[in-house]
């Protein structure tokens, strides 16, 4: 008689027995759904700040610096949690609902807190490259456990759901992210007109050309005499369309071929927030020497670029 033989340990974790293991492309769908929630904060918070420290524009906001690194801050700590607290209280965020997928420990249960809290905090690895770095630990993993998984213990499988709760999920993403759009216009409707966004040039540069897009060609300061255009290009924010924008193109310093601070050319229009200037010297071309453009919004001088003309 044969010794009987003991059965093979099972490489597989108990969770999988009871629950496959999520399909990769149902994950791809859950964090698209779940990114369009984190990203319904945005609306929120960039105009609450815009309201707060000033940056309303008349189609939205605009931030930069200190105010615009806050928003970053709180919009992805607002994230951290909905993932962190979705996925450790209920099991799922409602993207993973939507598409009936649960985080589990190895026993198959609920992960709860902790364990979702190293899962979440890895992302930060998992994330490089836009998640290829998730993306190749979980395609390596048997039970398609990325490096977040791996460490915390748990893993994403699919359970049986009805539609309702489903669909309620998919409802819910969209509600939230209606009524972000609406509180930030909302917002932005009762901004007072000190939140609005001072008038200033964001850009403004000189070469020999421009793209239609408004880019430089040939970026510089210095210029032949003989170059045939001298060009602008600029963008302004904060600037109401009713307000010219004005260049003014002045001889600082020529020597003897014209007093000092000639005004050489000007032109100016209003309604855009990007455009070109060009400055086109007579055939005989621009004396060597110091030159400067102006440019003003409204009446305010808001940008000077100093640039020289050297013999041809």
């Amino acid at each position: 008689m044969q010794p009987s033989m003991p059965a093979p340990a099972s490489s597989e974790p108990p969770a999988i027995a009871t629950s496959p293991i999520a399909p990769m492309s149902d994950r791809a769908i859950a964090a698209i759904l779940d990114i369009i929630v984190m990203s319904a904060a945005f609306p929120v918070v960039g105009m609450w700040a815009a309201v707060r420290w000033g940056g309303v524009t008349s189609n939205g906001f605009a931030l930069d610096g200190g105010p615009g690194f806050l928003v970053v801050v709180i919009v992805g700590a607002i994230g951290f949690l909905y993932l962190w607290l979705g996925e450790g209280l209920f099991g799922a965020t409602l993207g993973k609902a939507a598409m009936r997928l649960r985080v589990r420990d190895l026993a198959g249960n609920r992960a709860g807190l902790g364990k979702s809290l190293l899962r979440n905090l890895l992302r930060i690895v998992d994330g490089i490259g836009v998640y290829l770095v998730g993306f190749i630990f979980a395609l390596t993993s048997k039970t398609r456990q990325r490096l977040g998984d791996r460490v915390a213990g748990t893993v994403v499988v699919q359970v049986e759901a009805g539609l309702a709760p489903r669909l309620t999920a998919a409802i819910a993403c969209v509600v939230l992210l209606g009524a972000s759009l609406a509180t930030a216009v909302a917002l932005h409707a009762g901004a007072p007109a000190s939140a609005a966004t001072v008038p200033h040039v964001t850009r403004a540069e000189l070469g020999t050309d421009n793209t239609p897009d408004y880019d430089i060609i040939g970026p510089t300061d210095t210029f032949a005499s003989n170059q045939k255009n001298i060009v602008c290009v600029w963008r302004v924010e904060g600037v109401p369309s009713d307000v010219p924008i004005r260049s003014v193109w002045i001889a600082e310093d020529v020597g003897s071929a014209a007093p000092a601070n000639t005004k050489i050319a000007e032109k100016s229009f209003a309604g855009a927030d990007a455009g070109e200037f060009t400055l086109t010297p007579t055939s005989d071309g621009l004396p060597a020497g110091k030159y400067r453009l102006d440019i003003y919004i409204g009446d305010t001088l808001a940008k000077s670029l100093p640039f020289t003309i050297t013999k041809s």
